[in-house]
């Protein structure tokens, strides 16, 4: 059967059956059983049937963020978002690379270092900028590893108050792996303390893009799918400061190449709504498409969108931020990591786009 629904997967493309194309490739991601390099194949090949996202929930609105980035020539991407005291906060990653066939480029000044920094801006009810400034992180002892400052920062509320976390690379004490930085954020004065460091379950792994989840202080998501359920990264009652990893609700098999994006927004009494990304590779590339998922009380994973494509199909969008505004959802992305967006979308529609994730 995965061998016949592989097959159809490719086929149908070139027949012009591309509705028969994605079911195909739905369908074979959702067995058990499919080895791991039919699995990448078949996300490859559904690349190809990506949707933009207005062909699911039809009504969007966009909107660039168009502020100064943190240097001149500095590029900005990967917003992240939270609705706290009645307002929208934001966080835009800005970098001093560029990507060029598949190659990081930083300045000549910079030899091989890559650099961030981060801005912290409004967000108003019709999608404007407001206030954006340079957030000024508090040092932290370094080990010298060529990639500096927080990546991918997520907005959450923290042990003491609004806080960031995000991906450090280059903390004393580590070898240049990926680990999660805890930062606490003084909003009136665009300043973040220094970090904590949360190291993973394994030295060995990269840990990124942990998924804050609202209603639940200092807590993650820190996989959709890991032996057939949910994850997450709880404060530990038994020791002060401490953190444990918690197993929860049971995960369905096509969660298994969900990968982190948005915040667990809550909706009403239901549970959550999170958007998260796939990676597909084609070519020398690499793609991400997204989906919407829900959550159950249990943080079980209960349905999902289709898969889609926010603005541009085949190539790295990467959605960092969900937040209710009224009867919208707002998501914000970044796009080639040179590029930062705010897209619109009712929530009646992104709900109406859910099937059962069994």
């Amino acid at each position: 059967m995965i061998d016949h629904l592989a097959k159809l997967a490719v086929h149908a493309y070139y027949c012009g059956e591309l509705d028969v194309g994605r079911r195909a490739c739905d369908r074979a991601l959702r067995m058990d059983a499919i080895p791991a390099d039919l699995e990448q194949q078949v996300r490859s090949n559904r690349v190809w049937y990506s949707q933009p996202l207005a062909d699911l929930v039809g009504a969007t609105t966009f909107r660039r963020i168009d502020i100064p980035p943190a240097h001149e020539g500095w590029s900005l991407f990967n917003p992240s978002m939270i609705a706290h005291g009645g307002r929208t906060l934001a966080v835009v990653r800005s970098s001093n690379y560029t990507i060029r066939d598949g190659r990081y480029v930083m300045p000549p000044e910079d030899g091989e270092r890559i650099r961030t920094e981060n801005i912290l801006c409004r967000i108003t009810d019709n999608l404007c900028v407001e206030g954006p400034r340079v957030i000024v992180a508090e040092g932290y002892q370094t080990n010298g590893y060529p990639v500096e400052g927080i990546e991918d920062a997520r907005l959450l509320v923290g042990p003491r108050g609004l806080a960031v976390s995000g991906t450090i690379r280059d903390a004393a004490g580590f070898d240049g792996r990926c680990r999660i930085g805890l930062a606490d954020l003084d909003v009136e004065n665009a300043a973040i303390g220094r970090p904590l460091m949360i190291d993973g379950l394994q030295c060995s792994t990269h840990e990124k893009n942990w998924m804050p989840i609202e209603g639940l202080p200092s807590t993650w998501l820190h996989a959709c799918s890991s032996d057939g359920h949910t994850t997450t990264v709880d404060p530990d009652p038994t020791m002060p400061g401490g953190w444990r990893v918690c197993r929860r609700g049971k995960a369905p098999p096509v969660a298994r190449g969900f990968r982190g994006g948005s915040q667990l927004v809550a909706i009403d009494d239901r549970g959550w709504l999170a958007v998260i990304h796939e990676v597909a590779a084609f070519g020398n590339h690499r793609a991400y498409e997204h989906r919407f998922i829900a959550f159950d009380r249990d943080l079980c994973v209960s349905a999902v969108s289709p898969p889609f494509a926010i603005r541009e199909a085949r190539t790295i969008e990467f959605a960092a931020g969900m937040v209710r505004m009224g009867d919208d959802v707002v998501i914000s992305f970044g796009v080639r990591d040179a590029e930062a967006w705010l897209c619109r979308v009712p929530i009646a529609e992104v709900l109406g786009c859910l099937v059962s994730a069994w």
